[in-house]
């Protein structure tokens, strides 16, 4: 799957605006999430996402009330192999002493520098997604239905050569029931610290593999 990534920021009207599409064989993808700057931190406003894959189409919304202290996730997903359809409604409280990111926001907040950091140098954010049990399989689905959760997001970059790349390893098990515990992602980061790739071995013998290219 190709696809491109869009980026917007104005910082002097303290909004930034992402969006990703892709299309390959059986497959086609987008994304657009949207957020606030704020003493020059990013924080997420909404994200919404479509995934078309085998003719089923999976859809997930998220929003981010900060009046509220409250966040939404209403998704619609099916299981890749069998098609099985899993749904969550759910909303959160937002922890008032720590902040929240989505995957978008957490890399611009990396890439910027905002993004919080313990003393080894570990950086660290919580992210929404849907709650899932340690032993889900690839087609599994909750008969009581899902609940959304906050989930850690941490890693620890080192230099990666010695051009100013830095890569770190991410546990996305958290994220994905087809990630390996003893698998993390291997992630790369350019000189400008922006994503440049993703790598990792999945299970039943898949991988994902993700590189994004600078053009002007």
């Amino acid at each position: 799957m190709t696809g491109t990534v869009t980026q917007e920021i104005d910082r002097k009207a303290g909004r930034y605006r992402v969006t990703m599409n892709g299309k390959g064989i059986g497959i086609s993808t987008g994304t657009e999430a949207t957020g606030l700057i704020q003493d020059g931190r990013f924080k997420p406003l909404e994200s919404r996402s479509f995934h078309v894959i085998r003719g089923r189409s999976n859809t997930s919304v998220t929003t981010y009330d900060y009046a509220r202290q409250r966040a939404e996730l209403h998704a619609v997903a099916y299981t890749l192999l069998l098609s099985r359809r899993r749904q969550i409604d759910d909303a959160i409280a937002l922890p008032q002493d720590r902040p929240v990111d989505d995957l978008v926001s957490a890399a611009l907040n990396f890439a910027a520098g905002t993004l919080d950091r313990e003393a080894d140098g570990t950086y660290y954010t919580s992210v929404m997604r849907r709650k899932r049990a340690e032993n889900e399989g690839t087609d599994d689905v909750a008969p009581d239905g899902y609940r959304a959760e906050l989930v850690p997001l941490r890693f620890r970059p080192a230099p990666d050569g010695p051009d100013g790349r830095l890569s770190a390893l991410i546990d996305i098990t958290r994220f994905s029931s087809w990630a390996r515990s003893d698998q993390p992602a291997r992630v790369v980061f350019a000189p400008d610290r922006l994503l440049e790739s993703v790598q990792s071995s999945l299970i039943l013998g898949t991988t994902l593999s993700v590189r994004v290219s600078t053009s002007a």
